[in-house]
């Protein structure tokens, strides 16, 4: 079976197994892009964990700043913050 990706190209079994098998040996190829500023995607926990972070007083003025200038809470920016960088991992 074939996939048919964005843009027309087919996508085979036999290409899919062979990137497979890279990632096993760890050579994804290629390097990081550029992060860019987007929508905050909010996790709602589950069973909340509180934790409590330090930052300096120009991080927090800047944190409040950027949550009231997307119309979200600080703790949505600060989980999205997370999500973002444990996806780099």
């Amino acid at each position: 079976m074939s996939v048919v990706a964005k843009g027309g190209r087919i996508v085979t079994e036999d290409m899919e197994d062979h990137w497979a098998d890279e990632i096993e040996h760890g050579e994804l190829g290629g390097s990081a892009g550029p992060v860019f500023s987007g929508p905050v995607f909010d996790v709602d926990p589950v069973s909340p964990v509180l934790r409590t972070v330090s930052m300096s007083s120009d991080m927090s003025a800047m944190l409040d700043s950027v949550a009231k200038k997307r119309g979200v809470s600080v703790d949505a920016i600060m989980r999205h913050a997370l999500m973002r960088e444990f996806a780099t991992v």
